[in-house]
């Protein structure tokens, strides 16, 4: 009984605090209390089916945005041209073995309205993240960046649409 008690008391403790796990609630800064124009969007990558691409798609509820199967007058298109992952080491333990990894997911892109350049050629969202290595644990290791990875997709999809909500209204 006294544990069942204890356990009560600690989770309405942490609901009350306002703590919740990483990744669990949609990024305050995303959404929409203005009364912007809605954003219309179409996405174009050499890889539709990219983590990436399924991000940008997954957050368009937080916006004001619809995505258009077409560029038509008005439609911010959107052209993903590289994705690229870099991973170098970041720090080395006492036994000379590396044990701590940066991780770097950078995208280049452009956006037109119109047929209209609204960024340069070569606009780039770029995000970075460390995290341990253990070598006694290689699996847990190889999972932990992969979940980094997935929040950095979809950290870079916000960046990106962020930036792109700031470009429709203007």
């Amino acid at each position: 009984m006294k544990t069942l008690l204890t356990s009560l008391l600690i989770a309405v403790t942490l609901s009350a605090c306002g703590w919740h796990l990483r990744g669990s609630t949609p990024d305050a800064s995303l959404s929409v209390n203005d009364r912007t124009t809605p954003m219309s969007l179409h996405i174009s990558s050499i890889d539709n089916h990219s983590t990436l691409v399924a991000n940008l798609r997954q957050q368009f509820h937080a916006f004001n945005t619809t995505e258009s199967e077409s560029v038509s007058e008005n439609t911010l298109h959107l052209t993903l041209n590289e994705l690229k992952i870099d991973k170098r080491p970041a720090g080395v333990g006492a036994d000379a073995l590396v044990n701590v990894y940066e991780l770097t997911l950078t995208v280049n892109y452009q956006v037109e309205r119109n047929g209209t350049l609204l960024t340069n050629s070569n606009t780039r969202a770029t995000i970075s993240r460390t995290y341990n290595f253990e070598v006694n644990q290689v699996n847990y290791s190889e999972q932990e960046e992969a979940i980094i990875l997935r929040e950095m997709h979809r950290e870079i999809a916000q960046q990106i649409l962020r930036r792109l909500k700031v470009l429709n209204n203007q």
